[in-house]
């Protein structure tokens, strides 16, 4: 689905740790999240039997857990360094996010890093796809067009390619004279070191705001060393062999980035189809916070297997603690939607596989140590997507929220994740 809505930056009042304080409004503020928290809540979940697992393939175990909001903490050990290093006032931490069009439309994203932000100083924009391709949609940078005269857009939501890099999305030059543009929503005279996602089997030549800049042959995806240039930015590329995969923009000030990587349509087999060696880029970046948001394309497909998914999300969080030992781990749980429409019961309107996809990513997150942000629950319970429609909070096709939707569930878990790192 594609996103035209203008962007959400801020909401007026942000809760700190221990006390309250006004934040300055910003263009497009929405003002009526206190109303909705308290109302879209309340509402006590609808009982329902959770699906069925057998033992063997899902065994119970007795984990300590520490819960704050709808966000529960199952041992994971690198939420303290998290909290530690975001009360520093002299580092930057990184949290990125990845998922499906929840995540693409960067409106969730795009407030839970406003408030972050806010709270705990601004380090930049983050982690951003190599141009304004269709569905996606960043809060933070305006991203230039890529015209299929000068560009060729790989994705993998729909294609194949031996080696896509992380974030799933390749780019390539179609003449030695190609040009991109990043720029601000509003101009400033900030200063932001960029570095690009690339790959060249050739030294790459390209030209930034008319600067030559080389970066090294490299067979793999790699980040460019950092160039500090004023936005907007024009990359002009001298080669031909080069390949974009993304930009990381930071200002160089301590402080928080969120950085906002989804497809439209993914599941979490979409990280199968990056190339073999794609957490290498992500591990580069150091992030302190990995948040997981699948699953809402995965309980649309009535031809599920429990077994099967439930296998596949233990591996990926398996491979992810491999790659990245240092970062703290997120899932966020399927939100409440709707499939059915005209059928009797609320029940039968939500998709079959929906209460199974659920139960295994709280379990998974159970036995793997991670948090996990019920964001069903915080919408009032099973059969609240409905609700949040009356409100003006969801959309019509029973499975994206509006902008103020989108606010009001990342301001979910921001307090909510506010509140367990205070207890760190």
């Amino acid at each position: 689905m594609r996103h035209n809505l203008p962007p959400i930056l801020s909401t007026n009042v942000v809760p700190r740790i221990g006390r309250t304080v006004r934040c300055r409004a910003l263009p497009g503020t929405v003002l009526l999240l206190s109303a909705v928290l308290l109302s879209s809540c309340s509402t006590p979940p609808v009982p329902q039997k959770m699906p069925v697992v057998a033992s063997a393939l899902m065994p119970r175990l007795k984990t300590q857990s520490t819960t704050r909001g709808h966000l529960t903490d199952y041992g994971e050990s690198r939420l303290t360094p998290m909290a530690t290093k975001l009360r520093d006032k002299n580092q930057q931490s990184h949290i990125i996010q990845l998922g499906d069009s929840h995540t693409a439309a960067d409106f969730f994203t795009g407030t839970l890093r406003t408030a972050l932000q806010q709270r705990f100083g601004n380090a930049g924009p983050g982690w951003v796809p190599p141009a304004n391709i269709r569905g996606q949609r960043s809060a933070a940078l305006k991203l230039g067009a890529a015209t299929a005269d000068q560009w060729r857009l790989t994705s993998s939501r729909l294609e194949k390619h031996a080696n896509f890099p992380a974030g799933g999305f390749l780019l390539e030059p179609q003449t030695s004279a190609s040009h991109l543009q990043l720029a601000q929503y509003t101009p400033s005279n900030t200063a932001f070191n960029v570095r690009a996602l690339y790959r060249s089997s050739n030294k790459a030549a390209v030209r930034m705001n008319g600067q030559s800049v080389s970066w090294a042959a490299s067979n793999s995806w790699q980040w460019s060393p950092a160039e500090q240039v004023r936005l907007p930015l024009t990359l002009q590329v001298q080669a031909e062999t080069l390949q974009l995969g993304g930009w990381l923009v930071e200002n160089g000030k301590p402080g928080v980035m969120v950085s906002s990587i989804g497809i439209n349509g993914a599941t979490i087999h979409m990280l199968d189809k990056w190339g073999p060696n794609w957490q290498a880029s992500v591990q580069a970046l150091q992030p302190d916070l990995l948040i997981l948001a699948y699953g809402t394309n995965e309980a649309f497909n009535d031809d599920l297997e429990s077994a099967a998914y439930y296998a596949s999300l233990t591996r990926h969080i398996k491979q992810l603690r491999a790659q990245l030992p240092e970062t703290a781990l997120l899932m966020v749980g399927a939100p409440d939607v709707i499939k059915h429409a005209g059928a009797n019961t609320c029940q039968a309107r939500r998709p079959v596989q929906l209460n199974t996809v659920q139960a295994i990513q709280r379990q998974v997150a159970r036995e793997q140590h991670t948090l996990f942000w019920d964001w069903q629950a915080m919408m009032g319970g099973a059969c609240s997507f409905s609700q949040w429609q009356a409100k003006g909070l969801a959309r019509k096709d029973g499975v994206h929220f509006s902008a103020e939707g989108y606010t009001a569930s990342a301001i979910g878990l921001y307090r909510d994740l506010e509140q367990l790192l205070s207890t760190r």
